[in-house]
């Protein structure tokens, strides 16, 4: 598979933006910021900040189907509920976490969340919070800074940054099996594409691997310099037929898209 198109800057100027969501609600991305800021990506380009969390370290990000945000606050250890129609304040959504990374909803309106934990410390955990923000159980326990997740064949795949690898849980409950061995790499994000090929963000080597059906791994993207590819962190389909890939970067200052040959597979964006 080759990608399609140049890789290009959507917005310059955010703060650090580690995570990014699609919402088609909008049509457009939303992205966070390492002081709190929630800033919402136009695909023509441009962005604005729509909200903010008082004192927040803005990590993964995802929406329902009303496009209320669901931001994941390192900071202050919880995942927020931000409802831009009500104009109302953050309000934490589940229970308190050591590091809440990235969150993403399942067909039944389950939150999954990592939490990271401390680095090092294999103290992480994978995170389920039932629709509404009530009973937060931890899944699986002692994971080893769990990161990026994707839900996708009756399974949640997790990021294990410290591994480094991705590994998969079934959602149903079960045991956690391991998806792909990443060696000497920081993997980070993960996206599904219709093809049911895995994409998977590496922060170092400034990189973007595509892990297709039959387990095969290419490099989709490499940026040795990390000027052009700086550090990619969470990553996400965009556009009303998912053509595009986004590309957060938690050590630069902008969100950038490539088109990759390949849809993505949509997400669940339930009513809650």
């Amino acid at each position: 598979m080759a990608l399609t198109g140049e890789l290009r800057t959507l917005a310059e100027g955010l703060d650090h933006p580690e995570g990014v969501c699609w919402s088609p609600t909008t049509g457009s991305i939303y992205a966070g910021g390492e002081a709190g800021q929630i800033y919402r990506v136009q695909l023509d380009g441009g962005f604005e900040q729509v909200a903010h969390v008082e004192s927040g370290f803005i990590l993964g990000l995802a929406v329902d189907a009303d496009d209320v945000i669901y931001a994941c606050d390192g900071n202050g250890q919880h995942v927020m509920r931000i409802d831009l129609r009500e104009g109302s304040e953050p309000r934490p959504y589940g229970e308190r976490m050591i590091y809440p990374n990235y969150p993403a909803f399942d067909a039944d309106g389950n939150l999954w969340v990592s939490d990271s934990g401390d680095w090092g410390g294999a103290n992480g955990a994978l995170c389920r919070i039932e629709p509404g923000g009530g009973r937060t159980a931890r899944v699986v326990e002692r994971s080893d800074f769990a990161n990026g997740l994707a839900v996708g064949d009756e399974h949640v795949y997790m990021i294990e940054t410290k591994r480094p690898g991705v590994v998969r849980v079934p959602l149903g409950g079960g045991p956690m099996e391991t998806v792909v061995e990443l060696p000497r790499t920081v993997p980070d994000g993960l996206a599904f594409d219709s093809e049911g090929g895995l994409w998977i963000s590496l922060y170092e080597p400034h990189s973007v691997l595509r892990m297709g059906r039959d387990g095969a791994v290419e490099t989709m993207l490499d940026d040795w310099t990390g000027l052009d590819i700086t550090s990619p962190t969470n990553i996400a389909f965009a556009g009303d037929d998912l053509s595009l890939l986004v590309l957060a970067s938690l050590s630069g200052w902008a969100v950038k898209a490539v088109t990759p040959g390949v849809h993505g597979r949509p997400l669940h964006y339930p009513v809650l």
